[in-house]
């Protein structure tokens, strides 16, 4: 059984992140990169917050060991001509992650949504540490609670 479980992180690992099903609603873009339903997240089989990035988000790579732990996220974005930030910001309920490894502690069933802004847009709500992207997890615990949200930019 293990041997099989290494041999589906080798392909995940080699093949990318995507494991994302075609023509689900996950290809469906959102103006600030990806949103990630708790349908979505509900589909993928994923049982770990970890598990739910992995499966649904396309716009990141998800790097783990030989068992499994996360070790690093990077942003799919081209070579730039300045030493930029790899990994991107990660909030949970509105606080932000210092240690990713925690992913692999929440269920996946308590996830509400996965919010993923990219390039541009991740500066523009967030700053210039966000060039590689930030990541959005809201619990369906932190539903109730304030959340980090991009400012109104509806012009008025």
């Amino acid at each position: 059984m293990d041997a099989l479980r290494s041999t589906i992180l080798l392909v995940l690992a080699l093949g990318g992140c995507s494991t994302a099903r075609p023509g689900s609603d996950a290809d469906v873009p959102s103006p600030g990169g990806q949103f990630v339903t708790w349908e979505q997240i509900q589909r993928s089989g994923a049982t770990t917050a970890w598990e739910a990035l992995k499966f649904n988000v396309r716009t990141h790579q998800f790097a783990e060991d030989s068992r499994g732990n996360p070790l690093r996220i990077l942003a799919n974005r081209g070579q730039g001509s300045m030493v930029l930030r790899e990994d991107p910001i990660v909030f949970l309920d509105g606080a932000r992650m210092t240690e990713i490894t925690v992913l692999r502690m929440i269920p996946a069933n308590n996830l509400f949504s996965i919010q993923v802004f990219t390039g541009p847009d991740a500066t523009t709500y967030f700053g210039t540490s966000a060039v590689a992207g930030v990541i959005l997890l809201e619990t369906t615990l932190g539903t109730e609670q304030d959340t980090v949200a991009p400012p109104d930019t509806g012009g008025s």
